[in-house]
Formats: structure tokens, C-alpha cells, sequence
């Protein structure tokens, strides 16, 4: 991970009323009329170059962010081999930065994988923009509630799933999250979406050396389940693919309070 500094600020940054990913994000659930006074929260929005680090674990942090476009992570590293475990990868909507330890530090860090655009809420902004609008409390509490059912799933795996289980749901959680969060996966008519991350991320996601990761990978593809080419996959079976890694797209489903 580069630990450059972020590089540079939009001069203008996009409406919410214009946004193409407000479909499942923070303001998903404001009206037309309240998200005027909600976008005013927003400080600005923020060019992150590929492969950089956006926060550290351990800093104390001032922003919180929405993901307006690109690929990102979230992850931890180990104090005694320095070794990193992901823990959530990144997409348009996706909320980042929101927790906190008691002492008001980061409990993990956060980079890009590919170009991303966030959106910088100040987070002594939070609360008074829940205090006015609480359908954006509402919408954070099914976010975080689907990272929660993802995070017990990614635990399973860990734990009692083979290698090849492990990266088939991988692989369909993100198919399935791309075809919801990233509007152009509509178009998308054969299965196939960009696949941005390394086999060294799906190693660090789910404790696989790179040799293993590739090794399934090949597998996957003999028995004719996907096909990678220039950061691009294909599931050709879905189903067997679903079977394998136990799957259900409902997993990856941000379900509302009522």
C-alpha cells in the first residue's frame, strides 16, 4: 500500500440530487426536499490515487466518507508480523470511517485499490445531520447491518471453510454488491464485471498464501465455473458456483428496519 498523501480536491463537487450511487448510500432514504439541506454537510470530495492509504490504524481521525466511485479496503495489520487481514473491500455507497475505539482513534485503516472519489463529511457534522434528517440514521443502521452479516460470514469461512469455498463467496459477494452499487453493472448481460483486486488481496482477505489463492483460481477456471482476463471476471456457472461457496445473494442485501 502506498502511503502517499492524498492527492488532490474536486473544484466542484457532484450534486447528491445528481449522484448515480445515492440509490445505496447515506441519503438513500431523503426525499428530493431534504437533500439540499443534507448535502450542506458535506465538505467536499476527495481524488484518492490508486493503491493509497486514505487513514491509518491508530490515527485520530476527522472525516467520515461515502465511496462516490472506485474500489477500496478496509483492513487491520498485525503488530508482531506486520502482515494484513482485510476485512471489508470497498464500493460506490459504502460508508467508511464511521467507527471509532472509546478513545476516539481509528480501529483500522483504509486505502483505495483503484482510483476513488469520497465524499468528506467532518465528523462533528454527524450528529447534527442525524438530529435533522434521521431517515440518513435509519439508512446507516441497514448499512451497517449488512456489514455485520457479511463480517459473520467472512468469520465462517476463516474458520470452516476450505480455500476453494472461501474465494467462491468472495467472488459472488462482490458480483452480487457490484450489480447493486455500481449503476453501469446493469448493463452487464453475461456475468462478467471488473475485478479490480489482487490475488494478494483475496490472500489477505481470507488468510491464503498468493500461491494458494492462484492455484483455486486455475481450479475455478478449469472446471469452467469463472474466467479472469485483464481485471475482468466472468462467472460462467453461477449456480455451482453458489453451491460451492453456500452462497445467497440476500447476504449482500442491505435489509430495511421496516
Amino acid at each position: 500500500m502506498n502511503f502517499n498523501a492524498i492527492e488532490k480536491v474536486q473544484s466542484s463537487m457532484t450534486k447528491c440530487s445528481e449522484c448515480e450511487v445515492r440509490h445505496s448510500s447515506l441519503f438513500k432514504k431523503l426525499s428530493d426536499s431534504s437533500l439540499g439541506e443534507a448535502e450542506g454537510f458535506r465538505k467536499e470530495q476527495l481524488i484518492i490515487p490508486p493503491r493509497t492509504r486514505i487513514f491509518q490504524e491508530g490515527d485520530q481521525h476527522d472525516y467520515l466518507y461515502t465511496v462516490f466511485s472506485g474500489w477500496g479496503l478496509i483492513y487491520k495489520t498485525a503488530s508482531n508480523t506486520g502482515k494484513r487481514q482485510i476485512l471489508q473491500f470497498l464500493l460506490p455507497g459504502d460508508l467508511i470511517g464511521f467507527q471509532t475505539s472509546a478513545s476516539g482513534v481509528m480501529p483500522h485503516s483504509a486505502g483505495s485499490v483503484t482510483e476513488l472519489i469520497l465524499c468528506a463529511y467532518p465528523r462533528n457534522h454527524l450528529k447534527p445531520m442525524l438530529q435533522k434528517n434521521p431517515e440518513v440514521a435509519v439508512q446507516m443502521v441497514d448499512m451497517r447491518s449488512r456489514d455485520v452479516t457479511l463480517c459473520q460470514n467472512h468469520l465462517m469461512a476463516a474458520g470452516r471453510k476450505t480455500a476453494k469455498e472461501s474465494i467462491a463467496f468472495i467472488i459472488l459477494e462482490l458480483f452480487y454488491r457490484v450489480q447493486q452499487q455500481v449503476p453501469s453493472s446493469s448493463k452487464n448481460t453475461n456475468d462478467a464485471f471488473d475485478f479490480p483486486i489482487t490475488q494478494e488481496d483475496i490472500g489477505d482477505a481470507i488468510g491464503l498464501t498468493n500461491v494458494h489463492v492462484n492455484r483455486v483460481i486455475k481450479e475455478l477456471m478449469s472446471e469452467g465455473l469463472i474466467h479472469c482476463n485483464k481485471k475482468r471476471l466472468t462467472i460462467l456457472n453461477k449456480e455451482k458456483l453458489s453451491q460451492i461457496a453456500e452462497f445467497n445473494p440476500d447476504m449482500v442485501i442491505a435489509h430495511p428496519l421496516g
